[in-house]
């Protein structure tokens, strides 16, 4: 998909307008027409059809994970955008089995609640643009951080592999990885040029609890592109290095995660 910036897509793509939007993964698509939206687009699936396919994509479950995403316009031209999969809000199509609208991003757009770029859709974006690794090579540390946690949180483990030096065996620590639900960080402070410390809230895939630590990231010493070691991961799996505390239903709000 073309890699273009909102305010373009923004005229190209207006309001009652439709389009076909492919899920980039697994190639599923659907109609959908743009409702509303100021700064990314407020969409729905045009039928109860459209709305079945994008649940398929979404393996059967509405969720706020991002996907990568191509836009399809009347003309044929095609938009590398980002989508999240859940219906929320209001909605105006009628007999369509979706209970509200979804959000579409597109470079550089901002989310309706805080007016901020996402990383999240960005990452998708650039996924769907075939721009992933420029983007990637032109990240600081920080930057790889955060974009190495935001891959772990929407379940990017290719992208996250990405950005991981194997410094150890990186398969087993994958694998591990990939029990993490949700994962989000804050307080990044730097401890020298390389390391740096973070507080991480995770739940794991069994849902039972959510735990919080704080974490030494290392990032390995050739670069740029930056990578972080593995070995500074491994501490996140380890439940002597985390304190359980409660309150998952924070987590899941709409506050928190819609875009």
């Amino acid at each position: 998909g073309e890699f273009l910036p909102w305010n373009e897509v923004d005229k190209l793509f207006p309001r009652g307008s439709t389009a076909v939007v492919v899920d980039v993964d697994s190639g599923i698509n659907f109609q959908v027409q743009r409702r509303a939206g100021s700064s990314h687009v407020d969409a729905q699936p045009l039928t109860a059809e459209d709305t079945a396919a994008m649940k398929q994509a979404y393996n059967g479950r509405w969720s706020w994970k991002r996907r990568a995403a191509i836009v399809v316009l009347p003309d044929g031209r095609k938009i590398a955008a980002s989508m999240a999969g859940m219906p929320h809000g209001q909605g105006a199509i009628p007999n369509n089995d979706f209970n509200g609208h979804f959000c579409i991003h597109f470079r550089d757009s901002k989310t309706h609640g805080s007016h901020k770029v996402d990383l999240a859709h960005q990452m998708m974006v650039w996924k769907a643009s075939r721009t992933l690794d420029e983007h990637t090579e032109a990240l600081d540390r920080e930057g790889v951080i955060a974009l190495l946690f935001t891959a772990l949180d929407q379940h990017e483990y290719s992208i996250a592999s990405q950005l991981i030096h194997p410094d150890v065996d990186i398969n087993p620590l994958l694998l591990q990885l990939q029990r993490i639900e949700r994962i989000k960080y804050d307080n990044l402070k730097v401890l020298a040029d390389n390391e740096f410390t973070v507080d991480v809230r995770i739940i794991f895939d069994d849902y039972t609890q959510e735990v919080r630590q704080k974490t030494m990231v290392a990032i390995y010493r050739e670069g740029p592109p930056w990578k972080i070691a593995a070995s500074s991961l491994i501490p996140l799996l380890e439940p002597a290095t985390a304190t359980v505390v409660s309150q998952l239903d924070s987590w899941y709000s709409q506050e928190d995660w819609e875009q």
